[in-house]
């Protein structure tokens, strides 16, 4: 989640205006150093942002001293239209000499992969609050002070980014960048809820998470998180009524187990076992043998990133896949925000791929195409291994619903024979919902549900059911 940090601009016919300019000065078919600076300036003014990241990189690498000012703010919008990822496979020592804000990021990013969330501030209390990126810094210092188990400073940075993230939001002529500083600002308001439920301040956080709007590309992730919320406060019909919003057509995109396993351990808790016994069995019935089945597919492919790119160029296409669950995985690894960020760097870098070939031959325009060429190729294989990645997520996910669903069974199977024995407990009737088993908090209102799902009601609804506690 707090990866998110491709700046994106439009690339328009204008950008390409002094192309002929840099070719001019710079294109005599090889570069040297000592002209590399000024040409990786020049082609990040003409819009050629993806051509000059060879360039870069060869630059960082062979440069053993901190940018010049010049240099670092091409930089750093370059990074804004490619994203961090094409920088992120160098080595520390190499990104450090930069006193970019954007690598400063991405080494706090590294730190915190490697549970080194101290170290990662380190690096982000370096970036001035003024920097375009510091709605992302600021988000991910909330993720880092998480991690330290500091709630408080964790609260007040997630509250820091989504004011940012707005006040950016509102100054950026970009609809991109916007759209993407506002997914940011709804990430830091979940991170506000979730540090609150972990300091189990669950109706805080229930309130905070209803403040996400279900417009947002957050939201569907979110609806689990708020369910979960219910089930703490207690409010089982409310949980149920969140998950079952999971089952509409505009949900189909999502693959989430741990729903099935949270509904049938809300049921189990009121003790309506044969509920809880169906979804157990219901569950194990769909996904038990083709988990197996995508097991064994991901043994089989081993790291081929390459195969894993097309496996998910093949399902944009709508072209049939190895096993049906794949549909359903590739279609949810497909809707995440780093994966939809990834794909628009590299649709991007494909227009600008196009413009190139539209140009005169010289042998300028052969070394940028070659750039060209090495930039794509990496961008296929990143996107492979995030669509790996979450594959390998989505099983490890099923996995753990397993064994979540095994405990809830045998709980289930001693539940119903403790029952069995209780001559006092409370006897069935016929009518198994009414309107007074509702609870609703100041953000909620009561409207009747009439059998079909509405945008404005999904994540609304609540159930009606008596406990037979």
């Amino acid at each position: 989640m707090f990866s998110k940090i491709l700046f994106g601009l439009v690339i328009s016919s204008s950008a390409f205006a002094s192309y002929e300019s840099v070719e001019a000065l710079y294109g005599k078919g090889t570069i040297s150093y000592s002209g590399e600076r000024r040409t990786i300036i020049e082609l990040v003014q003409s819009g050629f942002y993806f051509s000059a990241v060879p360039w870069m990189k060869d630059f960082l690498v062979k440069n053993n001293k901190p940018l010049d000012e010049d240099l670092e703010n091409a930089f750093d919008k370059m990074i804004y239209v490619t994203g961090v990822k094409p920088f992120e496979t160098l080595p520390e020592e190499i990104l450090s000499r930069s006193r970019s804000g954007n690598i400063r990021y991405i080494l706090a990013k590294r730190l915190i992969k490697k549970n080194q969330p101290q170290e990662a501030l380190n690096q982000l209390n370096k970036v001035n609050s003024d920097h375009p990126a510091y709605p992302f810094v600021a988000h991910m210092k909330g993720t880092a002070y998480s991690l330290l188990g500091n709630a408080d400073q964790a609260e007040t940075q997630f509250k820091d980014c989504i004011r940012s993230s707005e006040s950016e939001s509102r100054s950026t002529d970009s609809n991109l960048q916007k759209n993407q500083l506002l997914l940011n600002r709804d990430y830091c308001l979940a991170g506000v809820a979730r540090v609150q439920f972990g300091e189990k301040h669950f109706q805080k956080a229930e309130l905070n998470y209803l403040d996400i709007q279900k417009s947002s590309l957050v939201w569907p992730e979110i609806l689990f998180e708020e369910a979960w919320t219910s089930y703490y406060v207690k409010n089982y019909n409310r949980t149920l009524g969140k998950l079952v919003s999971y089952k509409a057509p505009v949900f189909d995109f999502v693959f989430k187990p741990e729903v099935e396993v949270l509904k049938s351990l809300t049921y189990m808790k009121m003790c309506l076992y044969e509920d809880a016994k169906k979804t157990a069995d219901d569950f194990y019935s769909n996904l038990f043998q083709p988990s197996k089945d995508l097991r064994n597919f991901i043994n089989s492919r081993g790291k081929d990133y390459r195969y894993y790119y097309n496996l998910m160029a093949d399902h944009e296409d709508n072209k049939p896949m190895p096993l049906p669950i794949l549909e359903s995985i590739l279609k949810s690894i497909r809707k995440e925000g780093a994966y939809l960020e990834m794909k628009g760097a590299f649709t991007m870098a494909i227009v600008e791929y196009n413009n190139l070939n539209k140009k005169r031959a010289s042998g300028f325009r052969s070394n940028l195409i070659k750039n060209l060429k090495v930039v794509l190729d990496e961008y296929r294989t990143v996107l492979g291994a995030y669509v790996r990645s979450g594959m390998v997520a989505k099983y490890s996910e099923l996995y753990s619903a397993f064994e979540g669903m095994s405990y809830i069974k045998l709980e289930i199977l001693a539940l119903r024979k403790e029952k069995l024995y209780q001559s006092d407990a409370p006897q069935k009737s016929g009518k198994r919902g009414d309107v007074q088993y509702i609870e609703r908090n100041d953000k909620q209102y009561f409207w009747t549900f009439n059998g079909e799902f509405w945008a404005d009601e999904l994540g609304d609804y609540v159930f009606a059911l008596r406990s037979e506690c």
